[in-house]
């Protein structure tokens, strides 16, 4: 389905409660985030590349130009950040997160150009991307979890992230938030909407990865427990 057929048929479904009343727009985006913030669905994984400019060591991944494009969809978290440094044969280098302040204010200092073998967020911007100056116009490659942010004025009228067998879901969250607005949350009409809402979730957290045979292990290494 698309955004305006979703936001259609909730408002048939509802009796038009919120028509003219409330922001659709911005209800349907907090619906599909909270969907999306249940689990880590497998269609939430995003991978992209973009070009590193030489002594530039900021990047906001939500002005930057990618490839494929991040149409309405937010980075929640970062797996993977490598450097392509040759196509052909593929030679790469990862780059390893940097979570302590001594080292963020080094690198917040840094004035020598290399290649980056470290990254970390901006403080105070979840969205901003810090590195080491790059020495060369590498190409970046990430690959992490993506959240459906549409914006409220936005003249895209697909669905981030979800799939239209989840579509339904959106619907039902709509359904459930409108109910509540005009009724009050203790209302027949709201407990219904919300019950079918929540089944609804469930249904979708029951298909954990693309193939069955996915199983979660974990291994133990250097005295750490970590999942793969």
């Amino acid at each position: 389905m698309l955004r305006s057929e979703i936001i259609e048929l909730s408002n048939q479904l509802t009796e038009r409660k919120a028509e003219n009343v409330l922001d659709l727009n911005s209800l349907f985006r907090f619906v599909v985030q909270d969907i999306a913030k249940r689990q880590r669905f497998w269609w939430r994984r995003i991978a992209f590349s973009f070009q590193l400019s030489p002594d530039v060591p900021t990047y906001d991944l939500t002005q930057i130009t990618t490839t494929p494009a991040l149409t309405e969809i937010a980075i929640e978290e970062i797996t993977k950040f490598t450097l392509i440094l040759s196509p052909s044969p593929l030679q790469k280098a990862e780059l390893a997160p940097i979570f302590d302040p001594e080292t963020y204010i080094e690198m917040v200092q840094a004035n020598q150009t290399i290649q980056p073998a470290r990254y970390t967020m901006l403080a105070g911007d979840w969205k901003t991307i810090l590195i080491d100056p790059p020495d060369n116009p590498y190409n970046a490659y990430i690959v992490g979890w993506g959240m459906p942010n549409p914006g409220s004025d936005t003249v895209e009228d697909t669905v981030p992230l979800i799939p239209d067998y989840g579509h339904n879901a959106v619907v039902s969250g709509m359904n459930a938030k409108i109910f509540k607005f005009a009724y009050g949350s203790k209302n027949e009409k709201t407990i219904d909407a919300q019950n079918e809402y929540e089944l609804a979730v469930q249904d979708l957290m029951q298909k954990k990865q693309f193939d069955p045979n996915y199983r979660l292990q974990m291994n133990l290494q250097e005295g750490a427990i970590r999942s793969t």
